[in-house]
C-alpha cells in the first residue's frame, strides 16, 4: 500500500471499521420486493411532473398582465394557482427549454428566440371547452377501493405520514400505491417480484414464448377502466415487450416476459396531458398498472384567443422571463450586464457590444445571448391541468406549436412551444413573491 493511500485510510475514521447490517437478507428481499415495480411508477411520475403543466403565458400581453375587465359574468376566471412540488421535485412549470429562463446564477440564457406566425396560423378566435375535474375526496379510501379492484387486500398505510400517498400491501407483497402530489392523483398497482422456476422468453427449442396480442391487452385494460369508473377513456396505444430477470440471495433465477401498452388519457375525444399503463405477463396476468384518478366535469365552453395571437403570447412571456432573470442581477450570456434584452431581431440590443483592439483589428464580440428566428406555422389543440386558487382542478386547453427554428449560421430544426388557448380575459395568473409572475413560460421539447 503506498503512502498516499495509508494517509488516506489515516484521514478516515471509519476506514479501519467494517458496518454490516444487523439483517441483510431481511433488507435485499425488502429491496428485491419493491424496487424494480415502484422504480417504473416513480420514473412516469417524474415524467409527469417534468411534463405536466403548460405555460400560463396566455395571461400576458406587451404590457404585462391581461385585464379582467371584459370577461363574460356568465364564465368564470380561471385564477391559476401557483404550481407546487412535493418533497424537493421541481414543479411541473419548472420544466424548462432554451426558450424559457432558469433563475439560478449557474445558467445563462444562451438563445433568445424571435417568434413569428407562419403564414398557415389562423387569425380567427373560437371557442373550446374547459372541464372541471372531480377527484376522490379521500386518498385512503380511494387506495382502499382500487386495491379490490386489482385484489389487493390489506389496510392503507400513510406511506409519509403526510396523508397524501397511502399503500396497502398483501401478505404476498402485492401492493397499491395512491398519491396526491401531482395536480391529479395518481394509482399504481404492482405485483411482488416473482419467486419460482425461471420463465424463460424462449423454450428449449428455440422458439419464442408468445405473448397476449394487442387485442387481449386493449380488452384487459378497458375491463379494469370499466371497474375504476373515473369515465376518461384512452387512446393511442404503445405497445413494447421485455424480459425482466430477477436474481435473489437464496432463491433461483427468475425470468418475467412482459408486454407494456401506454396509453394517452382522453377527455371526449380529446387528448390530455394525463397516461395510462398497463403491464402483463405471458400469461396475460396483470403484473403492473398506473393512471390517474379523475372524472371530468360536463365540459364549459370558453372563447379562445386566436392561434396567430397565442405566438404573441410566447414572445411576451419570453421577455417577461428575460427581463425578470437580468434585472435581479443574473448572468445572461458572456459579456452582458443587467440591462433587460429586447423582444425581436430588429430591435437594440439590450446592452452595448464590447470591442478589443489587437494589433491595430478592432473585434467586436455581441454582447447578451443569440436571437434565434422562430416561425411557427401549424399548431394542435390538446388539454392541461391547472389548480386554481379556491383548490378545483380543470383541464384547459393549449396550442401546440410547431416550427422552424433558424440558428445564425443557416442551419434549422423543428422545435415545439405550448401556450394556453383559452383567451386572457378569463385567465389570471398568481404573482410571485418578488412582484415578477410565475416561471412557466414556453417550454421546448
Amino acid at each position: 500500500m503506498s503512502d498516499f493511500e495509508e494517509r488516506l485510510r489515516a484521514a478516515d475514521p471509519a476506514a479501519t471499521s467494517s458496518y454490516q447490517h444487523p439483517d441483510t437478507n431481511a433488507m435485499i428481499s425488502r429491496i428485491m420486493a419493491r424496487a424494480p415495480r415502484a422504480g417504473r411508477h416513480v420514473l412516469r411520475s417524474f415524467q409527469l411532473r417534468m411534463a405536466g403543466s403548460v405555460a400560463v403565458a396566455a395571461a400576458l400581453t406587451v404590457g404585462g398582465i391581461a385585464a379582467l375587465e371584459g370577461a363574460s359574468p356568465s364564465l368564470a376566471v380561471f385564477a391559476l394557482a401557483a404550481p407546487h412540488s412535493a418533497l424537493g421535485v421541481r414543479s411541473p412549470t419548472a420544466k424548462f427549454g432554451t426558450a424559457e429562463i432558469p433563475n439560478s446564477n449557474i445558467m445563462r440564457i444562451y438563445e433568445e428566440f424571435d417568434f413569428s406566425v407562419g403564414p398557415d396560423l389562423s387569425t380567427n378566435s373560437g371557442t373550446g371547452a374547459a372541464y372541471e375535474l372531480q377527484l376522490p375526496t379521500s386518498a385512503s379510501a380511494e387506495d382502499a377501493r382500487i386495491a379490490a379492484i386489482f385484489g389487493v387486500s390489506g389496510t392503507p398505510v400513510d406511506t409519509n405520514n403526510d396523508g397524501q400517498d397511502f399503500t396497502v400491501t398483501d401478505s404476498s407483497g402485492d401492493y397499491v400505491d395512491y398519491e396526491t402530489y401531482d395536480t391529479v392523483p395518481q394509482w399504481s398497482y404492482s405485483v411482488a417480484i416473482p419467486q419460482g422456476a425461471d420463465t424463460s422468453s424462449t423454450t428449449s427449442d428455440g422458439t419464442t414464448v408468445p405473448m397476449p396480442s394487442q387485442s387481449t391487452v386493449n380488452g384487459d385494460v378497458q375491463n379494469y377502466l370499466s371497474q375504476l369508473g373515473y369515465g376518461y377513456q384512452v387512446s393511442d396505444p404503445q405497445f413494447s415487450t421485455s424480459n425482466n430477470v430477477v436474481t435473489s440471495p437464496g432463491q433461483a433465477t427468475v425470468t418475467t416476459n412482459e408486454e407494456q401498452a401506454t396509453y394517452s388519457v382522453t377527455v371526449n375525444g380529446q387528448v390530455t396531458d394525463q397516461s395510462l399503463d398497463f403491464t402483463v405477463d405471458q400469461n396475460n396476468n396483470v403484473v403492473s398498472a398506473d393512471g390517474p384518478a379523475f372524472s371530468a366535469e360536463p365540459a364549459v365552453n370558453y372563447p379562445l384567443q386566436s392561434p396567430a395571437a397565442g405566438v404573441e403570447v410566447l414572445e411576451a412571456q419570453q421577455q417577461a422571463n428575460i427581463a425578470q432573470i437580468t434585472a435581479s442581477g443574473q448572468s445572461s450570456g458572456p459579456g452582458s450586464s443587467t440591462t433587460p434584452l429586447t423582444g425581436s431581431s430588429g430591435s437594440s440590443p439590450a446592452t452595448p457590444p464590447s470591442t478589443a483592439v489587437t494589433n491595430d483589428t478592432t473585434t467586436t464580440t455581441p454582447s447578451g445571448p443569440p436571437i434565434v428566428d422562430v416561425t411557427l406555422d401549424a399548431e394542435t389543440i390538446s388539454y392541461q391541468t391547472y389548480q386554481l386558487t379556491d383548490g378545483s382542478v380543470w383541464m384547459l386547453p393549449i396550442y401546440n406549436y410547431t416550427g422552424l427554428v433558424t440558428n445564425a449560421d443557416g442551419s434549422s430544426y423543428t422545435g415545439t412551444w405550448s401556450t394556453i388557448a383559452v383567451d386572457p380575459t378569463y385567465i389570471q395568473v398568481s404573482t410571485s413573491s418578488s412582484g415578477g409572475i410565475n416561471p412557466g413560460g414556453p417550454i421546448l421539447y
